[in-house]
């Protein structure tokens, strides 16, 4: 079992600066135990960045908003593992506002993130575009590069790519007033079916060129790396290797 001294001095492998934000992405059976649960990784990545710093855990929840059309910004779960829900209930956590593509924030910024008013998920006005702006850290814990770095889809709507396109969807939307309001939201997807997202020949370059870079904690493996060398450099694979994040799968008859 990991005690907490061991994942603070795990973690401090990625020399995070007080006073940073930073996004984490989990896989809380990745570190193969830690003593006091997820709670405790949760404490640790707060540590890490001191009170002057801003932690996000992902809250997305695709089917609330695409399926039953409904959002309720203190109430709909995060459907991103164990971490990121107790994450979302911890007091002071503040939720940004887009009913797929949310966050829970805590400190510095997270008033800040919690006005990212935007339509679309990776728009000008969104979460991912303020962490961009910021140049925040991108954290991942334990987990396959595919179910990851969510911000390379904030990548592909930017620099523009054809295997994607802009769907809204609508629905009943209660946010901090708590009035019930009808909106629409909008979400990049892929343009059909048969597009299957697996950016892991995109990621593994990446890795191997050392924007990406990797440490181990405990049993999990950890990647992480800047916004903006991950935009940077992502986005030459975007523009110019499409087929190193997604591949089309043949029509089954």
């Amino acid at each position: 079992m990991l005690t907490k001294k061991e994942l603070l001095d795990g973690f401090g492998q990625l020399n995070l600066k007080q006073g940073e934000t930073i996004i984490v992405h989990t896989s809380y059976k990745s570190l193969g135990g830690v003593e006091g649960g997820a709670d405790t990784v949760i404490d640790v990545m707060r540590e890490l960045v001191g009170k002057e710093g801003t932690v996000m855990f992902p809250a997305f929840n695709f089917q609330s908003w695409t399926e039953t059309h409904y959002f309720d910004v203190l109430e709909t779960p995060s459907k991103m593992g164990m971490i990121t829900e107790l994450a979302r209930l911890r007091p002071n956590a503040k939720r940004t506002p887009h009913p797929i593509y949310s966050f829970s924030v805590w400190g510095a910024r997270a008033d800040e993130f919690s006005k990212t008013e935007d339509v679309e998920a990776y728009g000008p006005n969104s979460a991912f575009a303020l962490f961009h702006k910021i140049n925040g850290t991108i954290v991942s814990i334990g987990l396959d590069f595919n179910s990851t770095f969510s911000m390379h889809h904030y990548i592909e709507y930017n620099v523009g790519c054809d295997y994607r396109r802009i769907k809204e969807f609508s629905g009943i939307y209660i946010g901090y007033d708590r009035v019930p309001k009808i909106k629409m939201h909008s979400m990049f997807v892929r343009n059909n079916e048969r597009v299957k997202t697996y950016i892991n020949p995109g990621m593994d370059e990446l890795l191997a060129a050392g924007v990406i870079r990797e440490v181990q904690v405990g049993a999990a493996k950890i990647h992480f790396a800047t916004a903006n060398d991950f935009y940077d450099n992502m986005a030459v694979i975007v523009r110019e290797h499409p087929e190193k994040l997604h591949y089309i799968e043949e029509p089954k008859y």
